[in-house]
């Protein structure tokens, strides 16, 4: 499994690096956005943990340049505790995010969290390895969804939210149920998590995203997909 940690802390990555290692993962080391860039197109890393502040190409740029081409599991580590930061970082397609400063460990949690659920999320245990709803289709065995005939490219995040609405479809889900479901972690004021993340889905599957006609807003609950 190779992890790329990307960070301007040259002693955060080298402590990283040791611990990520003896978790028996390999580990590739970049210093700077545009190293990170370039290693995560080289090397197709598995998953990326990446500073998000960083000088010149910062990490929010370099996730959305992954985001545009794979839907490799990315963590984000930030310094700043600002929510639209945070936002920010979740909507461009991060899948988790880690406050600095942090123990090392709890990373290492989160990196096998994220895995965990990448590789074998199944919101309830049923739904077979392909769900539909009207005229879309998603494909659990290839991680595809296709709306009609046209493929339709979906981040983690948004795969697992729009594949736990389709297994629990008709059924209103409320905003800390998927955000338990999805990310693994409880609690409120994490709304808009869920938020960001359903925008960007109607971006990508209504046709009028201000009037949807898939993903129904649920008032002071949450959201369902038609039936």
């Amino acid at each position: 499994m190779n992890v790329l940690v990307v960070d301007d802390d040259r002693d955060l990555v080298d402590i990283l690096t040791y611990i990520l290692r003896r978790e028996g993962y390999e580990v590739l080391a970049a210093y700077d956005g545009e190293q990170g860039w370039r290693r995560f197109q080289q090397d197709s890393p598995e998953l990326v943990v990446l500073d998000a502040n960083m000088p010149g190409l910062d990490g929010m740029e370099v996730c959305r340049r992954i985001r545009e081409v794979s839907t490799v599991p990315v963590i984000m580590l930030t310094a700043r505790t600002d929510e639209s930061d945070i936002v920010r970082a979740l909507g461009l397609g991060a899948d988790d995010y880690i406050t600095k400063p942090f123990k090392p460990r709890e990373l290492v949690a989160r990196i096998k969290a994220v895995l965990r659920r990448a590789q074998a999320f199944r919101p309830d245990g049923t739904g077979g390895e392909v769900l539909r709803v009207a005229d879309l289709t998603l494909d659990l065995r290839t991680h595809t969804l296709y709306r009609g005939n046209e493929e339709v490219r979906l981040t983690p995040s948004e795969f697992k939210i729009l594949q736990y609405l389709m297994v629990n479809r008709g059924r209103a889900l409320t905003n800390r149920a998927i955000v338990e479901q999805v990310w693994g972690f409880s609690g409120t004021g994490n709304e808009d998590l869920v938020k960001v993340h359903v925008h960007r889905l109607r971006q990508k599957l209504e046709r009028d995203p201000q009037n949807p006609e898939y993903i129904k807003t649920v008032p002071g609950v949450g959201y369902l997909i038609k039936e």
